[in-house]
């Protein structure tokens, strides 16, 4: 499905809330936990257009019209080719409009606040609203979590940068390997969760059954990424249809906890029908929901384990 921007005026002007000041008006927003800002229930993974890389006209026309329909949490990292770059520059003179989310890949104390002022740099700003360790359960990347956790980890790091007002908040992100998160969530206080659901990976890995009630319990938003599967591997192993794709992000904004929802768009053409289906999200009925899940152990089996190795 896609939306010229003829069609993103024309569903703005059809909907009963047509009446509001703005395309913004029609985001449903839910609160970031125990944060407390009011993010839009639709955010932007900046990956894509870092490494494909996209030019930064495109960039800036994709921040242009997702602050106008509501969009207001951005997801990046270091590791994303340019991305950090592109955001930087097309976030000027509107930084204050959004929740910037950035992460760090190393271990040290010393090399994870080298990151975080990297990061400062490339982004153009002052002060980053979270910092997240990128993939946590990843033990290639991060192989001893004592050592991460200690006065010399990159843990430590964090800490100091939040109380130095570098960044306000600090999380992490996982794709698998549930025990290890619910290890770090009961030793720090970790402000945002970033992982993997989907109604395909539920049947797999299962982290809305192991960390989601954890994150409620705890008051930490979740913020759901690759809502749509993926990778590729095996061929197909990916939601793209437009049903799919409407389906898939009603599920994870049904889930209880979920405040928002990431996608990596890489133009304004692939923005506008997330922007649509945010403005026009109901939860899913139960009917819709069982359904959804026996689709979703079907696809399991003919996936598998496209993330790695299951972790129980």
């Amino acid at each position: 499905m896609q939306y010229s921007r003829r069609d993103f005026s024309k569903l703005v002007a059809v909907s009963p809330l047509a009446a509001q000041s703005s395309a913004a008006a029609r985001m449903p927003v839910r609160r970031l936990g125990r944060i407390g800002f009011q993010a839009g229930i639709l955010g932007w993974g900046a990956q894509h257009v870092g490494q494909m890389p996209a030019e930064q006209s495109v960039v800036d026309r994709i921040v242009a019209e997702a602050l106008e329909g509501g969009v207001n949490y951005i997801d990046t990292a270091p590791n994303y080719g340019i991305s950090e770059d592109l955001l930087g520059r097309a976030l000027k003179g509107r930084r204050d409009r959004v929740f910037l989310s950035t992460k760090i890949e190393t271990r040290t104390r010393a090399d994870a606040m080298e990151q975080v002022r990297n990061s400062l740099r490339r982004l153009q700003t002052d002060h980053l609203d979270c910092v997240q360790f990128h993939n946590l359960g990843r033990t290639d990347r991060f192989p001893d979590i004592d050592s991460v956790l200690s006065r010399d980890g990159a843990m430590a790091a964090l800490m100091e940068a939040r109380k130095q007002g570098m960044t306000r908040y600090l999380g992490c992100t996982t794709h698998t390997n549930a025990p290890r998160i619910l290890k770090v969530l009961g030793e720090v206080e970790i402000d945002a969760m970033t992982c993997v659901l989907n109604f395909v990976d539920r049947h797999i890995y299962k982290l809305e059954e192991s960390l989601l009630p954890e994150a409620r319990r705890r008051n930490i938003p979740v913020i759901a990424m690759k809502a749509l599967g993926g990778p590729r591997k095996p061929a197909g192993a990916r939601l793209e249809s437009p049903e799919d794709f409407r389906q898939a992000l009603r599920y994870v904004w049904s889930l209880p906890g979920v405040a928002v929802a990431i996608v990596g768009f890489r133009s304004p053409e692939e923005l506008r029908p997330g922007l649509a289906a945010a403005w026009e999200f109901k939860p899913l009925t139960s009917m819709e929901m069982n359904a959804l899940m026996e689709r979703g152990r079907t696809l399991a089996a003919e996936w598998g384990p496209t993330r790695g190795a299951v972790i129980a």
